[in-house]
C-alpha cells in the first residue's frame, strides 16, 4: 500500500523562512519515517497567490489530497505545522475528512508545559526575560494563549498581535524587567511578515514601541520551525497516529 504524510503548514512569502522554518519539518518528517513519502501543503490562499506570482506552484490542503489520491495513495496522514487549534486547523480537519490528521503544537496541557520548558531554555541562552509574539485569533482557541501565559516562568512573557492578548495588557508587568532587558521573538512557526514588520520592524513595531519606552531590545529573528525541540515534538505527534 502506498502511503504518504501531508505536511500542511499555514505558508509564508518569505523564502528564508521558508528554508529555515518549514523545510526543516518536512525534512525531519522525512528523516522519521523514511516508508512515507513526504508532500507539502499550504493553508494560506493569499500566500499560495503571492508565491504563484513569482513562479512557485504550492497547493492548497485539499488540493494536495487529490493529488495524493489520484497517484494512488490510500494510507495517507495529515501533520499539522498549525501552533494553535484555529481557524487553519479546522480548514485542514475540513479537508481530511476520516483522514487522520495530527494535533497542532499547543494542543493540551502537557503541551503548554513543553512549550514553557523551551522557551526556558531560550530565555536562559539570551540571559534576559523573553517576550514572545504569538499570532492570536478571534477563534475561541485564542484561549490557549492564556493557558501558556498561566504555565510561564517569569523569564518569559506572551503577548499576541491579535485577539485579547494584545502587548498593551502587559506593558505595565514589563516595566518590572531586570534592567528592562529583553530578547523579542515569535511564537509562530516561521519568522515571516509578522516577526520583521510587526515585532521588529522599523516602523510601528513592538521593538521601535519598547526602545521608546526605556527598554533595551535585542531581537532573535527565529521561528519555531526551526528549533529542534519543535521539528521533535510534530514527529512526535505524526507518530502516534503512524503507530496506532
Amino acid at each position: 500500500m502506498k502511503q504518504a504524510i501531508l505536511a500542511v503548514s499555514f505558508g509564508t512569502t518569505h523564502e528564508d523562512a521558508e528554508q529555515s522554518c518549514i523545510r526543516p519539518v518536512e525534512d525531519a518528517l522525512r528523516a522519521a519515517f523514511p516508508l512515507w513519502e513526504v508532500r507539502r501543503a499550504w493553508t494560506s490562499r493569499m500566500i499560495i497567490r503571492r508565491v504563484a506570482a513569482r513562479g512557485a506552484a504550492i497547493e492548497n490542503e485539499a488540493e494536495a489530497l487529490a493529488r495524493l489520491r489520484a497517484e494512488g495513495y490510500e494510507n495517507i496522514v495529515l501533520a499539522s505545522t498549525h501552533i494553535i487549534p484555529g481557524q487553519e486547523y479546522d480548514r485542514v480537519r475540513a479537508a481530511a475528512g476520516a483522514l487522520p490528521v495530527s494535533e497542532p503544537l499547543l494542543n493540551d496541557d502537557a503541551d503548554l508545559r513543553w512549550m514553557a520548558e523551551v522557551l526556558s531554555d531560550i530565555a536562559r541562552q539570551e540571559g534576559r526575560t523573553l517576550l514572545v509574539m504569538g499570532h492570536g485569533t478571534e477563534h475561541r482557541a485564542d484561549a490557549v494563549y492564556a493557558g501558556l501565559r498561566a504555565v510561564l516562568p517569569p523569564s518569559v512573557k506572551l503577548a499576541c498581535v491579535e485577539g485579547e492578548y494584545g502587548l498593551e495588557g502587559i506593558l505595565d508587568d514589563l516595566e518590572a524587567t531586570p534592567g528592562k532587558r529583553l530578547t523579542l521573538m515569535p511564537l509562530m512557526l516561521v519568522a515571516g511578515d509578522h516577526a520583521k514588520n510587526d515585532l521588529a520592524g522599523d516602523g510601528d513595531s513592538w521593538k521601535t514601541r519598547l526602545l521608546a519606552r526605556g527598554f533595551d531590545v535585542n531581537v532573535r529573528l527565529q521561528g519555531l520551525g526551526a528549533l529542534k525541540a519543535v521539528q521533535g515534538r510534530i514527529v512526535e505527534k505524526v507518530g502516534r497516529i503512524i503507530r496506532n
